[in-house]
């Protein structure tokens, strides 16, 4: 998993300090940058429950079973709709790397 391209994804649907959010993608686009983002979370979950963190922290299975859910749901053709996946995808990743990080199953993820 190459981390900064999802970084740069992440900073392209949630935005940064130097890039408020005002992206709507053309269908392609979007679709690349779900790929991406399921990959790293199918990644994240894989970690996470081989480190057995949804037995150890209720946030974390909280934010398996977000992150599964979300992975698996259908990128739109609307891109208004495709936004809200993007961003919903977006903000599961980075939430599940921050509280990862934080439990100790991974390090140096972020820029999330």
């Amino acid at each position: 998993m190459d981390w900064d391209e999802v970084n740069e994804g992440l900073d392209t649907v949630l935005g940064d300090d130097d890039h408020p959010v005002a992206f709507l993608p053309n269908y392609d686009t979007a679709e690349e940058l779900a790929q991406r983002f399921r990959g790293a979370l199918m990644q994240l979950v894989n970690r996470a429950l081989l480190d057995r963190a949804e037995e150890r922290d209720t946030e974390a299975a909280r934010l398996i079973v977000l992150a599964r859910a979300v992975r698996v749901e259908e990128l739109s053709g609307d891109p208004r709709k495709a936004v809200g996946l993007l961003r919903r995808m977006g903000s599961v990743t980075t939430d599940l790397v921050d509280r990862l990080e934080r439990l100790g199953v991974v390090e140096d993820v972020s820029g999330c």
